[in-house]
């Protein structure tokens, strides 16, 4: 009788770590019992100002300068790049999804396609999970002087 309790722990206690492995499990166990999971980021980060910049006509030096090297180009569509930015959080469900496919004629750009891409300020938040930082504030006005007195204009003195 006095060996059930210890027997009932020592089998929780082995159970327990596999249980933490299903992904079922992680919904219901606590944070510091789950494994670590790492943010896993794919492709190429691009944003609204760079898409801004893609202009018809551009050559195909000039958008890898632009946007970097595709992460996508296919044997069989050789005037076609794709961009594709992926992020799974390893905390949640959030996944993030981005593509930019770029078309070429004779090796210059005939037009593009793309997601709503965040600008250049928040993406960098985004990536990292952070909520955007506010605006920063203007610079302080010149201070007025705290004290103000009354200077007369020197007088030469009187004898």
């Amino acid at each position: 009788m006095h060996f059930r309790l210890p027997l009932r722990l020592a089998v929780a206690a082995a159970a327990l770590p596999l249980l933490v492995a299903c992904e079922s499990a992680r919904q219901w166990t606590p944070n510091f019992i789950q494994p670590y999971r790492p943010d896993v980021q794919q492709g190429n980060v691009v944003t609204k100002e760079m898409v801004d910049q893609i202009a018809a006509g551009m050559t195909r030096d000039q958008v890898r300068f632009l946007l970097g090297t595709p992460a996508l180009v296919s044997v069989f569509h050789q005037d076609r790049w794709d961009y594709v930015y992926l992020l799974k959080r390893g905390k949640g469900s959030e996944v993030q999804s981005r593509r930019l496919t770029v078309y070429f004629r004779d090796s210059r750009v005939e037009r593009f396609e793309s997601d709503e891409m965040p600008p250049e300020a928040l993406a960098d938040n985004l990536i990292l999970g952070r909520k955007p930082k506010d605006q920063p504030k203007p610079p302080p006005k010149e201070a007025e002087p705290q004290f103000k007195r009354e200077v007369e204009p020197t007088r030469p003195p009187t004898y």
